[in-house]
């Protein structure tokens, strides 16, 4: 059986402002954070590397089991997860090592058994990956950017976010999920405009 790994913490309630508070325990599965066990689950990144860097890790929370998100020596990208065996890869289509900017988003649909890249918005590979039948789990550090043993990732991080689901999940799609993360309202102010510079601080966009 997979090994499992539990996390435990109190969680401090108060529903109105006097009322007395509720103090609720929340421990393995439930307990969300990094720590992936039989959930489906995604990584998203958006980074840049120096020019030829290779064997760098972008995302890895491994340790016998685990996932795995680097740059592979061919300078194209590696996602990889274990179940406390042999961890199984899915190696990107194209480079990602180029010194440019690129958004990676590395998906493991459970339930399916199937890993999934998609690189500056578009589905790069699909792949064979593990079933929710085996945990995740595992005590090893969440590690960005490198390890303490090395395999240092020699770039630059913008965006980073570790999602307990996938895209369906979502109810969103590569297309939407793109759109919005460097076209969306956000970027604008309430009247639909581009900042000049630096962001004002008001809903709109200073002009004169």
């Amino acid at each position: 059986a997979a090994r499992r790994v539990l996390e435990a913490t109190g969680v401090k309630f108060r529903w109105e402002p006097g009322a007395r508070q509720e103090v609720r325990h929340v421990a393995g599965r439930d307990f969300k954070s990094p720590q992936v066990h039989d959930t489906n689950f995604l990584l998203e990144a958006y980074f840049r590397t120096e020019p030829g860097v290779t064997g760098g890790v972008i995302i890895e929370k491994l340790q016998d089991a685990g996932y795995s998100l680097a740059v592979n020596a061919k300078g194209g990208g590696t996602f990889a997860g274990s179940g406390g065996g042999e961890p199984v890869p899915l190696e990107s289509g194209v480079t990602i090592n180029d010194g440019r900017w690129h958004h990676v988003i590395a998906e493991a649909d459970r339930t399916a058994r199937t890993l999934t890249l998609y690189i500056n918005g578009r589905k790069d590979r699909a792949g064979p990956g593990i079933g929710s039948d085996r945990s995740l789990a595992n005590r090893g550090d969440l590690q960005i950017g490198g390890t303490p043993a090395g395999r240092c990732l020699n770039g630059t991080i913008d965006f980073l976010r570790i999602g307990l689901g996938t895209l369906a999940d979502a109810q969103t799609d590569i297309d939407e999920l793109y759109a919005w993360q460097f076209s969306g309202p956000f970027l604008r102010d309430f009247a639909g405009r581009e900042p000049r510079g630096r962001r004002d601080a008001g809903a709109l966009e200073k002009t004169d």
